[in-house]
């Protein structure tokens, strides 16, 4: 690597210090469009094409970690770094990216979503995040949704098999619904791509391929969720009777409006709106102003939630 060390780590200053100071330096954006600047934007097909581009970027990406990897002369503080800086990219901009194609109606955007989940070893968040968490969301039913107090360090491993288990039930329902065999089920089929994409990294490259996709794996899973934690954090749905709650509202979604991160993350910073259209492209995502503010972008605030007591203090008075 031409810059080795530490500097191996550098993608940490970028993401958790420049982005947090272009947020401030920025700005916020809370201007929405008219309906009819709306319909223009959503047919437009430049920002469909972007986040379809992201796929063969993961890919690549991948490919040249991978490459690195094996090239020989990294130290393992080197390979650390690496395999943090990829999971970063594959969390940050695959995930997330993958999370706005599973939500759409195009079969491609479908499947070049799932496969970005499966980058990271995550294919099964697409059948719990559209199937579930958009159903069960700011209640105890959804394991996606962080409860008042909870520390990340809490809601981390909850989150992580709650969405899992989640998954697969639901996975077994639609079976059972529709009368298919076993071998219908998805959830293993995303697991075998992912070891796929491991192994085809492995053949191209060489064998620390499989061991920097499987740390980049639990990087971006980590991050991931840190953004998950935010979203929802100690809000919740009223119950009107047993098993029945309030319909989802603005005020059940942290909103924030920094404008730098929001187009890093394809708005999804303006989650509110996302609850409320689920299928509604990135571009035309509004901003509420009955939505709870977050006091600054992702980028600032997911270190704030690795320590408990500066989130506490921060987020609580809110």
């Amino acid at each position: 690597m031409a810059l080795g060390g530490l500097w191996s780590y550098s993608i940490l200053l970028f993401v958790f210090v420049v982005i947090p100071l272009a947020d401030f330096i920025v700005g916020v954006d809370v201007g929405n469009q008219t309906r009819e600047i709306q319909k223009e934007l959503h047919t437009a097909f430049r920002f469909e094409l972007l986040t379809l581009l992201v796929a063969p970027g993961i890919l690549g990406c991948l490919c040249y970690a991978a490459w690195l990897a094996n090239s020989g002369g990294l130290s393992l503080l080197e390979f650390g770094g690496l395999s943090i800086g990829t999971g970063i990219i594959t969390g940050v901009v695959g995930i997330v990216a993958g999370h706005e194609l599973c939500h759409k109606a195009s079969r491609l955007e479908r499947v070049l979503g799932r496969m970005l989940l499966c980058s990271a070893t995550y294919g099964h968040f697409y059948v719990e995040h559209t199937l579930g968490h958009h159903k069960d969301v700011a209640t105890d039913h959804d394991p996606a949704t962080s409860r008042y107090g909870e520390s990340f360090y809490e809601f981390l491993p909850r989150v992580v098999k709650g969405e899992f288990v989640n998954a697969c039930r639901i996975e077994a329902a639609r079976l059972r619904r529709n009368g298919l065999p076993w071998w219908h089920n998805e959830i293993p089929v995303y697991f075998l791509v992912s070891a796929g994409i491991a192994l085809a990294l492995a053949c191209l490259t060489g064998p620390l391929a499989v061991p920097l996709f499987v740390a980049q794996s639990v990087v971006a899973v980590l991050l991931f969720e840190s953004m998950n934690y935010l979203e929802h954090y100690g809000l919740e749905r009223r119950e009107l009777k047993p098993g029945q709650y309030e319909q989802v509202q603005p005020q059940h979604s942290w909103d924030t409006a920094c404008r730098v991160t929001n187009h890093v993350m394809f708005k999804l910073e303006r989650h509110a709106d996302h609850h409320a259209h689920a299928g509604k492209r990135y571009q035309t995502l509004q901003a509420y102003d009955s939505s709870p503010q977050l006091p600054a972008g992702y980028a600032t605030m997911i270190p704030l939630a690795f320590f408990p007591p500066l989130w506490r203090m921060v987020m609580h008075p809110r």
